[in-house]
């Protein structure tokens, strides 16, 4: 064998060495470029499912003391930021007027809603009076529709805190006091709003 001939051979053989391992790193970069792109696409969607969950509507039911202290509202809101439609509320065990000691008065079940359209943040309610109620929990399923999805949520309900809110009231001795606690009120009341 020449020497020019052992030449042009080492020259194949480093030739074919090179290219096998422009070969190894060519399926190495698609391995990595694989595998980034899936962790792309893996995130992209739990950002789409973070987007969606936070701008979709969403139904809570409640129950608060009222105003007047003597009976409670029970209040369906639409904490999220799209509109959403109540499909059906089922509380178990229902709250019959009969079991608050009112007969009369049965259309205010809040239960038998459905199909009704709330914008974000806004709210119907109803009242019931719990003093002669004895149940102590209510299950609640609450089913509603918002941005082209179903939802339905389960949850329980204690009435047992109910009587343990504890609401203050304003002593209004003079025209001062009266004025600065409507001065408080206004206060508080666009702090909320703020």
């Amino acid at each position: 064998m020449t020497l020019a001939e052992w030449h042009s051979t080492l020259f194949q053989f480093i030739g074919i060495v090179l290219s096998f391992l422009a070969l190894v790193a060519s399926i190495i970069a698609v391995i990595l470029t694989y595998k980034n792109l899936s962790e792309m696409k893996k995130q992209l969607c739990e950002q789409q499912k973070q987007y969606f969950d936070q701008n979709r509507g969403n139904l809570i039911f409640y129950v608060q003391k009222s105003i007047t202290g003597i009976t409670h509202d029970l209040i369906i809101k639409n904490f999220g930021n799209s509109p959403a439609k109540l499909l059906s509320l089922k509380i178990t065990p229902d709250l019959d007027w009969k079991k608050a000691g009112q007969s009369n008065i049965d259309d205010f079940n809040i239960s038998k809603l459905n199909n009704i359209f709330l914008a974000p943040q806004q709210h119907i309610g109803t009242i019931f009076d719990f003093s002669n109620f004895n149940e102590t929990e209510l299950d609640v399923e609450i089913c509603y529709s918002t941005c082209g999805q179903t939802f339905t949520e389960q949850y329980k309900v204690n009435l047992n805190y109910l009587h343990k809110v504890l609401s203050l009231e304003p002593q209004i001795k003079d025209e001062l006091s009266a004025l600065t606690q409507i001065n408080k009120s206004l206060t508080s009341l666009s702090d909320k709003f703020i």
